[in-house]
């Protein structure tokens, strides 16, 4: 990201949305690189964009005691110290008795400039997490605390959801449609072409309200 900044990328890809984007990357030949579409989103209505900052957690198995459980989270809970403005919190777990993310923690991460979580694993606290605004796609829902039933693992390290391997500093998308992450190293190319397509689209869009054919609409612009 030499030419623009973390900022002015994700200030630019807020105006686009997860159509647009995967449209970008097939059309560039790259892997339109989509999350399982089981990671549904706390508000419908919201989306956000920004940089990958990755998580990956473990079911302690066993379970230890709330003493031992307590210093095998730390290092969790200092991880959050690292985010980030414009981060996505990705968040990779395996297990599903315990709730992974919660209020609590989603306000350090709020705190710090990150603007939504991708959680594969369960969400807890809904009703603190909706409170204070903050966007997850998440799994499922589970009120159990984690603490002596899982542990973090690794962090800043590539983590895979479904086919789709996340790597930190990729850009992630996320609207009702989808979470698409594109590569770091492609960001730029697509971003390029996705506000191309969005322009392109606006025309194609006056031309069906107008009662112009979508072929027609395809022959004239070169999208649909």
């Amino acid at each position: 990201m030499t030419e623009l900044s973390t900022a002015e990328i994700c200030d630019r890809f807020r105006g686009m949305y997860v159509p647009a984007v995967t449209d970008a990357m097939y059309e560039l030949g790259m892997r339109e690189q989509v999350l399982p579409s089981a990671l549904r989103p706390l508000f419908p209505e919201r989306s956000f964009v920004g940089i990958a900052f990755t998580v990956e957690g473990a079911q302690i198995d066993p379970p230890v005691s709330w003493e031992e459980g307590t210093v095998r989270i730390a290092s969790y809970l200092e991880a959050f110290e690292e985010i980030t403005p414009d981060s996505v919190l990705v968040s990779k777990n395996t297990g599903n008795l315990v709730g992974h993310f919660g209020e609590l923690t989603g306000n350090s991460a709020m705190q710090r400039g990150c603007v939504g979580v991708v959680l594969d694993g369960n969400l807890r606290d809904t009703a603190g997490v909706r409170e204070i605004g903050l966007q997850v796609f998440y799994r499922d829902v589970n009120p159990l605390t984690a603490i002596g039933r899982w542990e973090m693992i690794a962090h800043q390290e590539p983590v895979t959801i479904g086919a789709v391997t996340v790597h930190p500093g990729d850009l992630v998308i996320a609207d009702f449609d989808g979470i698409a992450v594109v590569p770091k190293a492609d960001i730029l190319a697509v971003l390029s072409r996705t506000e191309e397509i969005v322009e392109i689209e606006k025309k194609v869009r006056a031309d069906m309200r107008r009662g112009i054919s979508p072929l027609q609409g395809l022959n004239e612009h070169g999208h649909i």
